[in-house]
């Protein structure tokens, strides 16, 4: 066997494993436009007003993308086993583990020193099952001036924040 047909079974073989690895929003887009789904995301104006609230913030969020199943809905176990293979191999930490009467919160994320660079969290109560995915330039604390307060329940917050602008 000549090297260039080495060369091209490596490529090949490299090229497939790349194409097949998939990402936090890659295994939640298929849902976005379900029946009983609600899709948010926040760019542009609507971010803008977010990034520059009335206090003073380090935290510079991108995007912030929530999915919003109701009542009983979810994702299929499969995607939710591969999400949890995304978040190991892309070693998110698990920063919240939250389990009380009405709700389960587990928010993990990329850490970059003082930033997080990205934050994914799910959150199941009696009501909805919330996945959301934010990028940018997060401090951890400050989370909940952005109206995402995941440790003291009131993760949903920012949508009344949007709406109150």
């Amino acid at each position: 066997m000549s090297i260039q047909k080495i060369f091209i079974i490596i490529f090949s073989f490299c090229s497939v494993f790349l194409s097949a690895q998939k990402n936090i929003d890659q295994v939640l887009r298929k849902y976005k436009n379900d029946e009983g789904v609600i899709n948010m995301n926040f760019t542009g104006e609507i971010l803008k007003m977010i990034n520059s609230s009335d206090k003073k913030l380090k935290s510079n969020v991108d995007i912030v993308d929530i999915l919003v199943f109701q009542k009983n809905e979810d994702i299929k176990s499969d995607d939710k086993s591969e999400i949890q293979k995304v978040l190991s191999r892309d070693k998110f930490d698990l920063l919240i583990d939250v389990k009380n009467k009405t709700q389960k919160v587990r928010l993990y994320a990329l850490d970059a020193g003082e930033y997080l660079n990205k934050v994914y969290a799910h959150v199941n109560t009696e009501d909805l099952n919330a996945y959301f995915i934010l990028s940018g330039k997060i401090v951890f604390e400050e989370l909940a001036k952005l109206g995402l307060d995941f440790q003291n329940g009131d993760a949903l917050k920012i949508l009344d924040k949007v709406k109150s602008k």
